[in-house]
């Protein structure tokens, strides 16, 4: 069955259609996060994989046209048809039996544009959001071409602005996520995932970017641990030495003293007649040889404290490096905030203007039809059938934009009846 998209535009009929643009946008903004959470993977997307414990497989991977991607370790990888969430499993799974002890994540970083074509202002390809209905991607589009004399574009911008709206506020939500994970890492205090949740959006969406940031403070957190615990038993070996170096230093240096007394006696007896000059010259050179030894030693002792002392200074520089670290980031995710807010309050300003001239829009006559037909890939070959404004789109879907003209007796026998309605 055929579906047109016919709008033929008087005050009243503008101010119903803006009345049920908005309804459309508030709905369509509350299902978009649900939409990305059950997206399933098509031929064109990129995805972004995390693997905490091994960043060697951390990375994107581009679906191929016969639905895989390559992936180390595993080597083609079917995902197409499937959620983010079942790709994660199946490659932890896969994974597991290789490494253990491995956590994935997955989401799509890029996904397979959308186009649109026909009596457009811009015609092209633009980027995919998961919940896209036709409408919106007609307002990227720019709307019919000849705005000025064939349609208002007031619902249509309407929807862009609260489209847009919608994003800056998830990213809003994101960056106070961050925050409170950096003011965890400044604090060295836990991560509290329930005090940086409550934002008032969609769970879901919210518990992935909980997960994403938690990952990300346990990663550092292990990393920290693991670097200190290094240099802690560093520190004790270096302690061991040195203790070991001071006990048998003191025993050598007993040695040096008998030695000298022997030397004192050789002396004394050569002095009497009683031993030869060559026995004090032994006894002399036994001195010598000791000395040298001694000197030798305390070399190795000095050498031992230095880096007992450069590796307690390393372990009081790791702290003070995660604070450092963390203040700075906190700064500048403030700063993000702050601009991110103001854009967020224009942005509600436009929303405003854009919903006040819909209602001064004026009855316009001789107006045309817009009619929007979906091509699509299905099963290997493209198919072209007609939809309307409120259709669900995918990612490669290509949108044709027609006019034609208005045909009242047409409509009225295809718009059912009050009575029929009910």
């Amino acid at each position: 069955m055929r579906v047109v998209l016919r709008s033929r535009f008087s005050m009243t009929k503008v101010f119903v259609r803006t009345v049920i643009l908005l309804w459309a946008v508030l709905s369509h903004g509350a299902s978009s996060s649900h939409a990305a959470s059950t997206y399933r993977v098509v031929a064109g997307d990129v995805l972004m994989i995390w693997v905490y414990g091994d960043a060697g497989l951390t990375g994107t991977f581009p679906v191929g046209a016969d639905g895989m991607i390559g992936y180390p370790i595993l080597g083609n990888v079917e995902v197409a048809t499937k959620t983010t969430v079942e790709i994660g499993e199946a490659i932890g799974m896969a994974l597991a039996e290789h490494v253990p002890n491995l956590s994935v994540a997955v989401t799509v970083k890029e996904y397979a544009p959308v186009f649109i074509v026909g009596e457009i202002q811009k015609p092209g390809k633009y980027e995919f959001r998961p919940g896209m209905i036709t409408l919106e991607l007609f307002a990227l589009g720019g709307g019919l071409r000849d705005i000025a004399t064939r349609t208002d574009m007031s619902g249509v911008q309407l929807i862009a602005a609260q489209q847009e709206y919608e994003d800056m506020a998830l990213q809003l939500v994101g960056m106070e996520i961050k925050q409170a994970r950096l003011e965890a890492e400044l604090n060295d205090a836990p991560f509290d995932e329930k005090a940086a949740s409550n934002s008032g959006r969609d769970p879901s969406v919210v518990q992935q970017m909980l997960n994403v940031e938690a990952g990300i403070y346990n990663l550092r957190l292990a990393a920290l641990k693991s670097e200190r615990d290094n240099l802690q038993t560093q520190s004790r070996n270096y302690a061991e030495e040195i203790e070991t170096l001071t006990k048998t230093g003191a025993m050598r240096n007993q040695q040096f003293e008998l030695l000298r007394q022997d030397v004192d006696a050789a002396q004394e007896l050569f002095t009497k007649g009683a031993s030869t000059q060559s026995a004090v010259r032994d006894r002399k050179r036994d001195l010598l040889a000791m000395n040298q030894q001694l000197l030798e030693f305390g070399s190795f002792l000095s050498r031992a404290q230095q880096n007992k002392n450069e590796v307690e200074r390393r372990i009081q520089e790791l702290s003070s490096k995660r604070h450092n670290n963390a203040a700075v980031e906190l700064r500048d995710i403030r700063l993000d905030m702050l601009r991110l807010k103001r854009r967020m309050a224009f942005s509600g300003q436009t929303m405003a203007e854009i919903g006040l001239a819909a209602k001064r829009v004026s009855a316009m006559e001789n107006m045309v039809e817009t009619e929007f037909t979906l091509v699509r890939l299905v099963d290997g070959q493209y198919q072209e059938s007609s939809i309307n404004e409120h259709a669900a789109l995918q990612s490669g879907d290509v949108v044709r934009v027609r006019l034609v003209a208005y045909r009242p007796a047409e409509r009225a026998v295809k718009s059912p009846r009050p009575e029929e309605q009910r």
